[in-house]
């Protein structure tokens, strides 16, 4: 009985190979509709995206008008798409309504680009800029003529009781969160600029991390979004949030730094809301500014007021100059 229970189970295996199996059809791909903001080098720009299996997905045509000017030429998006694939990173493409869409992540990710992801506001910030440092950079000078045109009513306003001439434009160098060099920008009172080039300079040589340096007009001048992407300010004509009282950062005459790792506390309200990781300051991580560290002497020893001593509300990432 086991030899006829053999043989017949040997004759179904060859029938069954003998016979095509065909494909398993691919379940259809979900899109779903969803309106998403780009940030990309300080512009705005709300587009209807697709989120396909959970990644967002855009419009072939949305993302040039989106990128064109920043790093793309007319025509260029097809050629990258045509280069990501022989390179080996093809960039996932779904047809909509007659529209191709593309996978943005691995868009961006092949072009270099570093994305950040604004749950709270539905926004998705494009860095466009990700400059390595090739050498220390530390210098200051007046406002060059496309930086004034980028602040112009953005972080500069006309009320502002102060000309241009009362700022310095400064490029430093500072260690980034994986250890590497980093060109950044910050604009400052002209009249302590080299102080605050040799505070950067001191944080750098000491090697402490910081996410980035970048103009808040990267960020339509908006200190939430600034802050949401971990990012170190300077000027920002502006009011103390809640009052009418101008900010000392209105008057270029404050610094924050790192926000997320040093956030900003008002009673239950922690900004950013990814800093609420950090609130437990006796767990010291990197970025984190602690009392007697590299930060807290470069500033407080040149006489800067540091917002992590206050009561209400605590500003771990506020270092402000009287």
């Amino acid at each position: 009985m086991h030899k006829i229970f053999s043989i017949i189970l040997t004759a179904i295996s060859l029938l069954l190979v003998s016979i095509p199996i065909p494909p398993i059809p691919s379940a259809p791909r979900n899109a779903t509709p969803t309106s998403l903001t780009l940030l990309v080098n300080g512009t705005f720009t709300t587009f209807d995206a697709k989120n396909i299996d959970g990644t967002n997905y855009f419009r072939f045509s949305d993302l040039q008008l989106a990128l064109e000017g920043v790093v793309l030429q007319e025509g260029e998006l097809e050629q990258i798409l045509c280069m990501a694939g022989e390179a080996g990173s093809p960039i996932s493409e779904h047809s909509y309504n007659s529209n191709m869409y593309l996978n943005l992540r691995q868009l961006t990710d092949f072009l270099g680009f570093r994305v950040a992801w604004v749950g709270s506001r539905n926004t998705i910030i494009i860095d466009a800029d990700n400059s390595y440092a090739p050498y220390q950079i530390f210098t200051a000078e007046s406002l060059p003529e496309h930086i004034i045109h980028q602040i112009t009513g953005s972080s500069f306003h006309s009320e502002a009781p102060f000309d241009y001439c009362h700022l310095s434009y400064l490029t430093i160098t500072h260690i980034d969160f994986y250890g590497h060099s980093r060109i950044g920008n910050i604009i400052v009172a002209a009249s302590i600029a080299d102080e605050v080039l040799d505070i950067f300079r001191e944080i750098y040589e000491y090697g402490f991390p910081i996410a980035r340096v970048r103009l808040i007009d990267y960020y339509g001048a908006d200190d939430y979004y600034s802050m949401a992407d971990n990012n170190s300010v300077g000027f920002n004509f502006r009011v103390i949030a809640g009052t009418s009282t101008l900010s000392r950062h209105a008057w270029g005459m404050a610094i924050d730094i790192n926000p997320i790792q040093n956030p900003f506390i008002r009673g239950d309200i922690i900004w950013p809301v990814a800093g609420a990781a950090y609130v437990d300051r006796t767990h010291v991580r990197p970025g984190m500014i602690i009392p007697g560290d590299v930060v807290y002497r470069a500033f407080t020893s040149r006489g800067w007021t540091w917002g992590g001593h206050w009561r209400v509300p605590i500003d771990y990432h506020h270092f402000e100059r009287r």
